[in-house]
């Protein structure tokens, strides 16, 4: 389960997650006014502190190519995996398609894991046994996650409002915002972004 923010175990200062959705970029051009939903796909990705940014913040999850052969060899003989995600609830054929999507990615995937916040590799995960990162504003305190379960069952980002989906390249480069999603063609509205911007809501 992902935290829904973290905290400081002495004053009690917030640490939110400006995001903690994102997808990439699959399709062969570079992302212009409005992309397929087939072209994207949901990143893996873990909490972590940049360094550089001094935030939480999300960092790509990406490990070896070894682990995601062996997700596709597990799916194909039937069995769910667990990473990239979840496959229970999946039916083989379903499975078999959707790993295999991450794992052709992960075979032309060139770049080191970056934190989405910079697109900077300076980072300490937060999600390890003992992360223990020091509040450096609190004499005592340390960083911790809280998790809270979110109650919402709707249609679904980009419908009633703007679902402001952080979009990269294959690499791991922010190349815009996914916005408006339309449901009869499957194709989400993207509004250019680059790293520095400021996102107008």
């Amino acid at each position: 389960m992902f935290p829904s923010h973290y905290e400081c175990s002495s004053c009690r200062e917030k640490f939110q997650f400006g995001f903690t959705e994102v997808r990439y970029y699959l399709g062969g051009d570079s992302a212009t006014a409005s992309v397929r939903d087939e072209d994207t796909l949901l990143a893996p990705v873990r909490p972590a502190w940049c360094k550089d940014c001094e935030v939480v913040t999300v960092v790509e999850d990406i490990q070896s190519v070894r682990a995601f052969e062996d997700a596709y060899g597990a799916v194909r003989g039937g069995h769910p995996v667990d990473y990239p995600f979840g496959t229970e609830f999946m039916d083989t054929a379903g499975a078999i398609e959707f790993v295999g999507r991450y794992l052709r990615w992960r075979m032309a995937r060139q770049h080191t894991p970056r934190a989405l916040c910079c697109g900077r590799s300076n980072f300490q995960f937060l999600d390890v046994a003992q992360p223990l990162l020091k509040h450096a504003e609190c004499d005592f305190g340390f960083i911790e996650p809280l998790y809270s379960i979110s109650p919402y069952c709707g249609p679904g980002p980009g419908i009633l409002g703007p679902a402001n989906i952080r979009l990269y390249s294959a690499e791991g480069v922010l190349v815009g915002l996914l916005t408006w999603r339309n449901r009869d063609d499957e194709r989400w509205d993207v509004q250019s972004l680059s790293y520095g911007q400021v996102i107008v809501e």
